[in-house]
């Protein structure tokens, strides 16, 4: 089945790279996140709640009524309870929705606070986690100079869970026209298929057809991120590297 339908795609071609209309105007930006920023009294008191919130024997209704609480919130005390919830809680979503509000928090702090969580061994095996820290992290003042402490998480692994990580660094990569990704894009532009089946190091099967699950879904963010580090619409990956060559980034 997964032959026939990479064979059937092979036959359908995007059109050849197209520069960007010198007209274009950029889609209307969505409304900014409107966000309080608590005085050290209130923040003392959610911060207290939250801590407890944190406690094994807090139930999962308290933690999310905690979390409710705190939405829209911002202030340095929230930092460690919610840094806690996304690095310890046993429940996944619990986890996430910690992670989302970190971006709400002072930025500067906010961005260490995420940098430590992304290298955290309890954090690591969490992609749905990581994948709402990478955005954080776009949110917070990304600086090119922490694209590697990011850059091995798109080709760790091309498993389902791994897809929303995996579209969180390429919305990450296009908002930011990260240069340093051009090649990780160039990888996975083209559709993914044994290049050497016979060989002993080709990946097994159950390998190529998670990849081409993975592929189908963010293959059109790879192209987004291409043209908004290139300004250039491509097909395949020699077409790219073709453009590339005679327009070398700089």
């Amino acid at each position: 089945m997964l032959a026939c339908m990479l064979t059937s795609l092979l036959c359908w071609q995007d059109p050849a790279p197209v520069p960007a209309p010198a007209d274009a105007r950029p889609a209307p930006a969505a409304a900014p996140r409107v966000v309080e920023v608590l005085d050290d009294k209130a923040a003392k008191e959610v911060a207290a709640e939250l801590e407890k919130a944190v406690g094994g024997s807090a139930s999962l209704a308290d933690k999310s009524r905690a979390l409710d609480r705190i939405d829209g919130s911002s202030h340095t005390r929230l930092l460690k309870p919610l840094a806690n919830l996304v690095e310890k809680d046993k429940s996944l979503v619990i986890r996430k929705r910690a992670a989302v509000l970190l971006r709400d928090q002072p930025k500067d702090d906010a961005m260490a606070t995420i940098r430590a969580l992304l290298k955290s061994p309890r954090v690591r095996p969490q992609p749905g986690v990581l994948a709402e820290l990478v955005r954080g992290m776009s949110l917070c003042g990304y600086d090119p100079k922490s694209w590697r402490e990011i850059d091995g998480l798109f080709e760790a692994d091309y498993q389902p869970e791994r897809v929303p990580l995996q579209e969180a660094l390429l919305e990450l990569i296009t908002a930011h026209k990260e240069k340093q990704a051009i090649e990780l894009l160039l990888r996975n532009l083209d559709e993914p298929t044994p290049e050497n089946v016979h060989d002993a190091d080709n990946p097994p099967k159950e390998y190529w057809e998670a990849r081409w699950k993975a592929w189908s879904v963010w293959k059109s963010k790879v192209k987004d991120a291409l043209f908004a580090i290139t300004g250039q619409r491509f097909s395949t990956t020699n077409e790219a590297r073709a453009w590339l060559q005679k327009n070398p980034l700089r």
